[in-house]
This record gives structure tokens, C-alpha cells and sequence, in this order.
């Protein structure tokens, strides 16, 4: 099976900690049939999978939710890929996993460099090989200082060379200054087709030392190629039109209607049909990706089957669809780990919240328990920070913040918020202006966890003198507010991967402006300590770098922390092969077998 979706390095935007967790596949329990089953779906070799909202793009380099990065898994093909099971890296593109050689004199001793070879089986939808020269435009791309990728550029800081081999122009040497932690796995990261996302070749104007070199880069922001290079990449049309977003992967782009679907077609002579390994096997002949913004309207449609696979399905609806036989009959259901946690984020550089005491008061204003036991029906684990702790280098010294308005009430005194008029809210003189203790929380459209978490995080702040407005947004445009740090607080989370976790993404404050850093955390002793992690190769003195960054975001409490998930899937009965997985997002839909005789049986169907 192909399982670009799975190893997905875009999916590495997100990756906070390295959050991960410890079982292996799936976990389904009572999805026994009670028989043969009619199914109005029988023999339609079509997989529509459930999304809360829109990609924000198809365009690896730039996209930025997970929506996004489910889709582009199956249209653009990596490197490399990672066994679902046992978290292995593999050769997908790549004929194998690369040749890697420490760097031990010259320009970039104490670097390191990996050595990949393209499958010669690999080709373009136009008929053309993939070539080294196309991984060299990803790079090249991706490093444009006027391109929309700033919150992945930060990955490939080290890739300072790439030099194609002169006798076979698919064998190509990465050559990285550092030894970074994820050198491997970002090395092999997604190729894009020059032809199609540059046909003017404008990007090959421009070396690697220009584009990497901080000085020669801002002067470059103005360089009319440049401008007219990344004007076009960053564009709707290769982030949404047919003929436009396109790689080597086994489905190729159909449509996108805004606020319904995204599809995608299975290739009709795919390249990977040719190569016999378990990996290259692509099964349905077309993925649509159904956007339903109401959980209850997506229920519904499961139980209608119009739809055939769901995701972090609302607890309580996922606990009731376990009671249900004859939902049972056409729908296997799993709860493997998740490898996400919901947070509040706090914005640090609000006047209100620049005092670390507020926001350790706040943490103290959630109940964390209650979250699990009720709103997540017991299908989460209390997590201190983005780290989880099946890791090895979580930091199980820390003592969670307990759920104490009055020890909130007391931290908020200290920080000077006082009721000094008493009209119940508290007050403090700001700027020399009497400013009472308002603020607004947004959580994202369709995420009624995350609005169960904001209102009751509303009544105990109500009750600790802080006025709270809860206000739902679309996941974009809430996306959009986060990366203009256009917010007070926000109910949202991040996901992970199986690996170590690089920081700098989300906790460097380089990532401040074009990163994730959307709550203006850190400092020079934090930023320096990120960069230290990113190329500590030696595990116990890396671990415990890890703890103290851990510690540090704690006791500065930029997040409230919340509760790590259990996946809660749903997938069709009449697909084979339909294994849940621990990586996210929790299945490779590409693996999915029709099974043509499951439901041609004549019995009633779901209620």
C-alpha cells in the first residue's frame, strides 16, 4: 500500500514534541456482523472520507492544516515513506532509504550527507522521468524567500548543497552543515515536477548559497524572478485547479468545490503499478473528501452511507454508534492512539496575559478530569505539555496544574487584577487606563469538544472575576487570526509524529512571524536551547534538554494544556484492508481493497 499519506512530512508543520504513542494498530473491539447485510454502497469502489472543513491548499510547501496534508499525500509522492506499524523510514520514491555519510573536514565538517537514487520506474503524469532536478526545484522553492513556506522553511535551515551526480541524474547527495535530529526524514521530503510549477525554469537562475545565505536572500525579496516565481507558486491556481496541482503520486486532482468536496482520480497506468512491494498499492478508484461542518449532519450521513470513513468522531457519538447493530453491520469501528492534544493557547504578548502568574492563573481554571471522564467520554490522557508521556524524554517530574479557582484567584492578585470597583469583574490600570479582565476565546466551526472546553472555561473564569466571550470561527479563517496573533485565546491543538520532535516550528521565536509560534513564547536561554535539541545526536544529554524546555514551557505557561486522544474511526465494511494505525491520521486509505461481494446480502440496513 501506499502510504504517502501516512508519512507525511507536511504533517511535520504540526509536530510539536514529537507526541507519540505507544500501542499499535487499531483497537475496534465489538464491530462484529451479525450476518450478510444489504448495502445500497456494494461494489462502488469509491472511498468518501469525512472532513470538518476545507484544505486550506493542495500545495505541500505551503499548506497548513491537516485537512490538507491528508489530500496532498495521495497526489504528490516523498522520498521516503514510514511503515505505519513500526514507524521504519522506506524508500518510496527513493529506491531505498539513503546512503548516509558523516562529514568529518572541509566546508561543512560536522555535517552530514544522504544519498538518494530515484526509482527509474518513477515518472511524471506527462510521461517524464522524475529527475534530481525536480528535487532540486522543491528545495529551491521552498527556500524562495517570497514563497508562503516559512512554516516549514525552518526544517531545512541545515540543506545547504545538493549535487546531482554527473553519470545518472536521478542519483543526487543532500548535504546538510549540522547533523540535524531529522536530517533523514526531511531530506525525503516531497518532489514536486519543475514543468508544471516552473515551465520558465526561473528558479535555476538562483543557486543553493544565494538562497540560503541570509543577506543574499533579503536582497532577493526584490528580484523580479523571484517576485514572479513565488507570485505564481503561491497562487490559487496551483493551490486548487485542476491541470495545476499534480505530482507522482497514485491520484491525480480532480475538483475542489468550496464547502462540499475535494476529489481525487485513481491513475489508470501509475507508475507504481509496475513495482512489486507492498507499498505501491493504490486500491480505490476515486477519494472524495466530503466536507460536513456539523457533527450531527456527518452522523446521519455514515448511518445513510454516504459517507465511508470518519475520524475523530465526537465521543459521544462514536459511544452511541458502538450501541447500534445495524450501523455495526456496515461499519468496522477503531480507537487506536492519536498522536493530537487540544490546548488553549494564551497570547503572550497581550497586555492582559504578558504576566507569566495570569497564565499559570488561568491553567488553574480548567478541569482537566472532567474534560476527560465527560466531554471526552474517557477517551483522552491528561498531557502537561508537547511532549507525551510514552515518550522517553517526557519530563515526569512535572506536576500538572490542578483544577483551583481559588489558587487562580490568588496568582491573578498577585498579578495585580483586583475587583476595585466591585461589579464582579476583576480590573487593573494598563497603559494608565483602568482595564477590566475581558477577553474573547475562539475554538474552530463543527469542534463541539472544543466548545464544551471554552464554555466551561467561561463559568470558572466567570467565577474567578474574568469575563470570557466564547465565539466559534471557521477553521481558516481562525487558522488566519492565529498567524496574525490576532487573538486573546483560542481552543485548538497540534499533532504529532512518531519521531523526535523538532521545537523550533512552534516554541522558536524566529517562528513568530511565518511560523506557528502564534503566542509569542520564548526567549534567547529558550531559543538557544531549541537549537541545541535540533543537533544533539547523543540521547541522554538531548533527553534532558528536552526536560528542561518541558519545564520552562510549564512555568511560563504560554499553553493550557489539555488532553491528549484516542482516535475514534469508523471505516466501511466493504473494504478489505482497512486497518487503523497510530500515525495520523489514523488509516491509509489508499490500501483499501473493494471486497465486491460484501453487501449484496438482502437484509435490512442501519438504523
Amino acid at each position: 500500500m501506499y502510504k504517502a499519506q501516512i508519512f507525511n512530512l507536511l504533517a511535520a508543520i504540526l509536530v510539536v514534541g514529537g507526541i507519540s504513542f505507544s500501542s499499535c494498530t487499531g483497537g475496534g473491539g465489538d464491530n462484529g456482523s451479525s450476518g450478510p447485510v444489504k448495502s445500497k454502497m456494494a461494489g462502488v469502489n469509491t472511498v468518501r472520507v469525512h472532513e470538518l472543513g476545507d484544505p486550506d491548499k493542495i500545495n505541500p510547501l505551503l499548506s497548513n492544516s491537516a485537512a490538507s496534508s491528508y489530500i496532498e499525500g495521495n497526489v504528490f509522492m516523498s522520498l521516503l515513506g514510514s511503515d505505519p506499524v513500526t514507524y521504519e523510514l522506506y524508500g518510496a520514491l527513493a529506491k531505498s532509504r539513503p546512503e548516509m555519510k558523516l562529514i568529518e573536514s572541509g566546508k561543512f565538517k560536522g555535517g552530514v550527507s544522504y544519498t538518494y537514487e530515484i526509482r527509474p520506474e518513477a515518472v511524471w503524469d506527462n510521461g517524464t522521468p522524475v529527475m534530481a532536478s525536480d528535487y532540486v526545484f522543491t528545495i529551491k522553492a521552498l527556500k524562495n524567500p517570497k514563497v508562503d513556506a516559512a512554516a516549514l522553511r525552518s526544517y531545512f535551515d541545515f540543506l545547504k548543497e545538493i549535487n546531482v551526480d554527473p553519470s545518472n541524474p536521478r542519483k543526487f547527495e543532500v548535504v546538510l552543515d549540522t547533523r540535524y535530529i531529522l536530517g533523514e526524514e526531511f531530506t525525503g521530503y516531497y518532489v514536486y515536477p519543475e514543468y508544471i510549477y516552473d515551465p520558465g525554469k526561473l528558479m535555476r537562475k538562483f543557486s543553493l548559497d544565494q538562497l540560503n545565505d541570509p543577506k543574499q536572500a533579503e536582497s532577493l525579496r526584490n528580484n523580479a524572478d523571484i517576485v514572479k516565481f513565488a507570485d505564481s507558486f503561491n497562487s490559487e491556481k496551483f493551490a486548487r485547479e485542476n491541470g495545476f496541482v499534480g505530482g507522482c503520486g497514485p491520484y491525480t486532482f480532480e475538483e475542489w468545490k468550496t464547502g462540499q468536496y475535494v476529489t481525487l482520480k485513481r491513475k489508470a497506468n501509475w507508475w507504481g503499478d509496475k513495482i512489486d512491494d507492498k507499498n505501491f498499492v493504490a486500491g480505490p478508484e476515486k477519494l472524495e473528501f466530503v466536507v460536513i461542518k456539523d457533527w450531527t449532519t456527518a452522523i446521519t450521513a455514515m448511518k445513510d452511507e454516504e459517507l465511508d470513513l470518519a475520524r475523530s468522531i465526537r465521543a459521544k457519538d462514536f459511544v452511541d454508534l458502538k450501541k447500534n447493530k445495524g450501523f455495526n453491520n456496515l461499519y468496522n469501528l477503531h480507537t487506536p492512539d492519536y498522536m493530537v492534544y487540544d490546548y488553549i493557547a494564551i497570547n503572550t504578548r497581550d497586555p492582559k496575559f504578558n504576566d507569566r502568574k495570569v497564565r499559570q492563573g488561568l491553567n488553574y481554571l480548567i478541569d482537566k478530569k472532567l474534560i476527560r471522564d465527560v466531554i471526552m467520554y474517557g477517551y483522552g490522557l491528561e498531557t502537561v505539555g508537547p511532549v507525551h508521556p510514552s515518550k522517553s524524554y517526557y519530563n515526569k517530574s512535572i506536576t500538572p496544574y490542578s483544577f483551583d479557582i481559588e489558587k487562580a484567584k490568588s496568582l491573578l492578585a498577585e498579578a495585580g487584577w483586583k475587583d476595585s470597583d466591585n461589579d464582579g469583574t476583576l480590573d487593573k490600570m494598563i497603559n494608565g487606563k483602568k482595564t477590566p479582565f475581558k477577553a474573547t476565546i475562539y475554538y474552530n466551526q463543527g469542534n463541539t469538544r472544543r466548545e464544551n472546553i471554552a464554555l466551561m472555561f467561561k463559568e470558572n473564569a466567570k467565577v474567578a472575576g474574568i469575563d470570557i466571550d466564547v465565539q466559534v470561527r471557521e477553521f481558516t479563517v481562525m487558522s488566519d487570526l492565529a498567524k496574525a496573533h490576532k487573538f486573546e485565546l483560542m481552543v485548538s491543538g497540534w499533532a504529532g509524529g512518531t519521531g523526535l520532535g523538532d521545537l523550533k516550528q512552534i516554541w522558536h521565536t524566529e517562528s513568530y512571524n511565518g511560523g506557528s509560534n502564534y503566542v509569542g513564547f520564548g526567549n534567547a536561554e529558550t531559543d538557544k536551547l531549541i537549537e541545541d535539541i535540533r543537533v544533539n545526536l547523543d540521547e541522554p544529554s538531548r533527553t534532558a534538554q528536552y526536560k528542561k524546555m518541558q519545564q520552562i514551557i510549564h512555568d511560563e505557561a504560554p499553553y493550557i494544556f489539555l488532553n491528549a486522544h484516542k482516535n475514534k474511526l469508523a471505516f466501511h465494511k466493504r473494504f478489505d484492508d482497512a486497518n487503523a494505525y497510530v500515525p495520523r491520521p489514523g488509516y491509509s486509505v489508499t490500501e483499501w481493497m473493494l471486497n465486491p461481494t460484501f453487501g449484496s446480502a438482502q437484509v435490512g440496513s442501519a438504523q
